[in-house]
């Protein structure tokens, strides 16, 4: 079976233009397969329509062609086809670096802010705590402070009765009321 490579590197062990095989592809002189923007096509089948007496002259020998090493390089027509694409690739590398710098200048903008923010924060933090924390004595008189009682103390314990004794004062005078006689 013969190899099968792409209609550049047929073109080039047999010495002859790409257009001369891809003008015998469409004629269908040649058969081949397209696979991309790549045509592929036998090497024995170029090797046929080629004359067997101008074959010397126009290449490398068969038997060179079955030693080269295919693999080795890749075919005129496929670096091209590849290269084709390096504007288009270079303007996006160039695009994608412009957002890169306006992304990072944004989150320099923000980090500036935070920081702002959190000073703001802290002073203001600083001056609640100053406005809760006891002012210290100047000398000046300043109003008795009235003591909460305690249960200690005899009014004390009557204010904390109060609640109670309002509640058996209170369902006293209901229950009167209801046996007062009307």
């Amino acid at each position: 079976m013969s190899a099968i490579v792409s209609a550049n590197e047929a073109a080039h062990r047999f010495g002859l233009s790409e257009k001369t095989v891809r003008r015998w592809i469409k004629s269908g002189k040649l058969n081949a397969d397209k696979s991309g923007r790549a045509y592929r096509v036998m090497l024995s089948e170029v090797e046929a329509l080629i004359a067997p007496d101008t074959a010397h002259d126009r290449g490398p020998s068969t038997d060179t062609v079955r030693t080269a090493d295919i693999h080795s390089a890749p075919s005129t027509a496929d670096s091209m086809s590849a290269m084709s694409g390096i504007p288009e690739l270079v303007s996006l590398v160039d695009r994608l670096q412009a957002e890169a710098r306006q992304h990072a200048e944004t989150s320099a903008m923000w980090q500036e802010r935070a920081g702002t923010l959190a000073d703001r924060l802290a002073a203001a933090e600083s001056k609640l705590l100053a406005l809760e924390a006891p002012k210290p004595s100047t000398g000046a008189r300043t109003a008795p402070q009235i003591a909460e009682p305690t249960t200690e103390s005899p009014g004390g314990r009557l204010h904390a009765l109060a609640p109670w004794l309002l509640a058996v004062l209170a369902i006293g005078a209901v229950v009167g009321m209801a046996a007062w006689p009307r």
